[in-house]
């Protein structure tokens, strides 16, 4: 009879709980729902930001992507694949990495300030995160393209083209459309009324 007892307190009191839960997480809900009405420049700002997470926790996928690259080949003329003697992927991921940390930065005074000078300021990190981006991209395909036609040589395709590359990609990717996303919006939606105060 006692276990029975017991059986019912603890079923009632796992009841409460999740109760308890359910109403946190709807209120929750409702006040992240208050807060972008009530910043309208929340959603670029954390749009902005997206690079700096994304870039830096994706690292060990960029990683084993860039320490394979080599445009270096036999058979093709000059003995570098389309004359590139200096790889510069790393460089690339580094200013990736960098400006996209930068733009955690930019992205958090734009929910901040609201004004156009830090959706500018944004713009001008987020140029640099896309620039890079974009020329990361063509060098890794330049080296897929390299591969497959024969003038690079690796051990095998499955080393060029796996999960690690996939993931870099994607990750890059994001990276470019969320910057672009994010400043289009907050060109969009800053403060045309905002004025600075001299204190």
């Amino acid at each position: 009879m006692e276990n029975n007892n017991n059986n019912v307190e603890k079923k009632s009191t796992f009841k409460k709980i999740l109760k308890v839960l359910g109403t946190y997480f709807k209120n929750l809900g409702r006040d992240i729902a208050a807060s972008f009405k009530y910043n309208n420049m929340k959603l670029p700002g954390l749009l902005v930001c997206v690079p700096g997470v994304f870039l830096g926790f994706f690292l060990v996928f960029h990683a084993p992507v860039v320490k394979g690259l080599s445009y270096q080949s036999l058979t093709y003329e000059g003995g570098y694949y389309l004359g590139i003697s200096f790889d510069p992927t790393a460089i690339l991921l580094f200013i990736l990495v960098l400006s996209g940390i930068l733009n955690i930065f930019a992205g958090v005074t734009m929910m901040g300030k609201k004004n156009l000078g830090s959706v500018v300021r944004a713009c001008i990190t987020s140029s640099v995160v896309v620039l890079s981006g974009i020329a990361y991209i063509v060098f890794l395909f330049l080296f897929v393209i390299g591969v497959n036609s024969g003038y690079i040589s690796v051990a095998s395709m499955n080393n060029v083209v796996n999960f690690n590359f996939i993931m870099s990609l994607a990750s890059v990717i994001v990276s470019i459309v969320t910057c672009i996303v994010g400043i289009v919006i907050g060109f969009i939606r800053y403060d045309r009324t905002y004025e600075k105060v001299d204190r």
